[in-house]
C-alpha cells in the first residue's frame, strides 16, 4: 500500500479565487473500468445536491457515471466516500481509502474536456456530449474538497453554489492510501 498526502499553502493576504476542487487525479489504463464504493450512490451528487442519494455499497462503470448533458459539463462525482475500488474484469486493482470521506468517479473523459472555453455566461464553446473524445484511460478522480454544482438563480447563466458549498483557496490536506486488489 502507498499513502499520498496532498497539501496547499498559500501567502498571507492570498486574493485567489475559489477552487473548484482538490485532490488528484489518477490516469489508469481503459480496462480497469468497474468502480465499487461505499458511499453516497448510485448517481451523482455534489456537496449541495446529498440529499438525495443515500450512503451504501455501488457499483458502476466507467460509462454508467459519465451523464451526457445536452452541454458537456461537470458529471459523475460522488460524495462521503468511505472507501473506493477500481478494478478490471478479473478484480485486479487498487482500493481508496482516507481518513475522512472524500469525493471520487472515474470516467473515460478528462474534466478539462468537459469544461472548455472561454469563462463567462455564454462565452463557452457550445457542442454536445456526442462529439466529445474518449480518453485512452480511465480517470479515476479522488477529492478531498469540491464545489457544489450551484444553479439556484439559473442552470445556463454562471451562477456559483452558496458560500457555504464553495471550495475557498486556503490551506488545505488530503490524504488517501492505495491498496492493491488481487
Amino acid at each position: 500500500a502507498i499513502t499520498i498526502e496532498q497539501n496547499i499553502a498559500f501567502a498571507p493576504g492570498n486574493e485567489a479565487p475559489d477552487m473548484f476542487r482538490f485532490g488528484l487525479v489518477l490516469p489508469l489504463k481503459a480496462t480497469y473500468d468497474l468502480s465499487r464504493y461505499y458511499g453516497r450512490g448510485p448517481i451523482e451528487n455534489y456537496p449541495d445536491r446529498l440529499g438525495g442519494q443515500r450512503i451504501g455499497v455501488y457499483s458502476q462503470t466507467a460509462d454508467e457515471q459519465f451523464y451526457p448533458y445536452i452541454r458537456p459539463q461537470e458529471t459523475g462525482t460522488k460524495c462521503d466516500m468511505r472507501w473506493w475500488e477500481q478494478t478490471d474484469r478479473s478484480g485486479h486493482g487498487i482500493r481508496v481509502t482516507s481518513p475522512t470521506p472524500f469525493c471520487a468517479s472515474a470516467l473515460r473523459y478528462d474534466v478539462e474536456m468537459l469544461t472548455d472555453g472561454a469563462k463567462g455566461d455564454y462565452a463557452k464553446h457550445q457542442r454536445h456530449s456526442t462529439q466529445l473524445s474518449r480518453s485512452d484511460n480511465v480517470l479515476l478522480y479522488l477529492d478531498g474538497a469540491v464545489a457544489g454544482v450551484g444553479g439556484i438563480n439559473s442552470w445556463n447563466m454562471g451562477g456559483y453554489a452558496l458560500p457555504p458549498y464553495r471550495v475557498p483557496a486556503t490551506n488545505r490536506s488530503f490524504t488517501i492510501t492505495l491498496t492493491p486488489l488481487p
